[in-house]
């Protein structure tokens, strides 16, 4: 019982544990070859850059905001996808692990505009969904722009819902947000992927 107590203790404390944080994988998206790792604080610049390439040249979270996020081990994950044969980054998911109400919550998502409409971003929510799943977790939430329909049938079609929607989410425009959520089940359809 004992075990039991630490093993939960170290959860609680440290949900994201250092075996998420150390990889390195090949993963094959619709035929196409990637390298799949969690971000580094040398990935910054490459992530601006593709923040900017990803939201027509805004910058939309600065680099300090993002080297927070990694700085922040015990309870965020970042990660890319970088293309094997150049180094070049095709797109991020970030997601800070909420243990005290078992939720993932996808903090960024974003896919450089040549690799948008491929696959990657469903993999990517996919994979933070797996992981969620791994480590029982039992929901996952995101907020999107209300203007960003593309992005909202890609969630829809993976379940996740409308909860409700923040006025005024985004300061640099005070777009509204809709906040998305799934509850996590047994199963993630991999048809999604084909």
């Amino acid at each position: 019982m004992w075990k039991k107590f630490n093993q939960l203790t170290h959860w609680w404390e440290k949900p994201v544990s250092d075996e998420m944080r150390e990889f390195h994988q090949t993963i094959v998206i619709k035929d196409f070859e990637f390298d799949l790792m969690p971000a580094k604080r040398s990935d910054l610049e490459d992530i601006i850059a593709l923040e900017k390439a990803a939201y027509d040249g805004e910058v939309l979270w600065p680099m300090e905001a993002f080297a927070e996020e990694l700085r922040r081990t015990r309870d965020r994950l970042y990660v890319i996808v970088r293309q094997p044969e150049t180094g070049s980054m095709v797109a991020l998911i970030g997601a800070a692990f909420r243990p005290g109400i078992h939720e993932v919550h996808i903090t960024n998502i974003m896919v450089a505009p040549h690799w948008q409409s491929r696959g990657v971003g469903t993999f990517l929510v996919m994979y933070m969904m797996t992981i969620a799943q791994q480590i029982n977790f039992h929901r996952i939430s995101l907020e999107v722009r209300v203007s960003n329909k593309r992005a909202q049938q890609l969630y829809a079609r993976l379940g996740f819902q409308i909860i409700r929607r923040k006025a005024h989410y985004y300061g640099e425009n005070g777009e509204d947000a809709f906040d998305m959520a799934q509850i996590l089940g047994n199963q993630i359809d991999n048809e999604l992927l084909i």
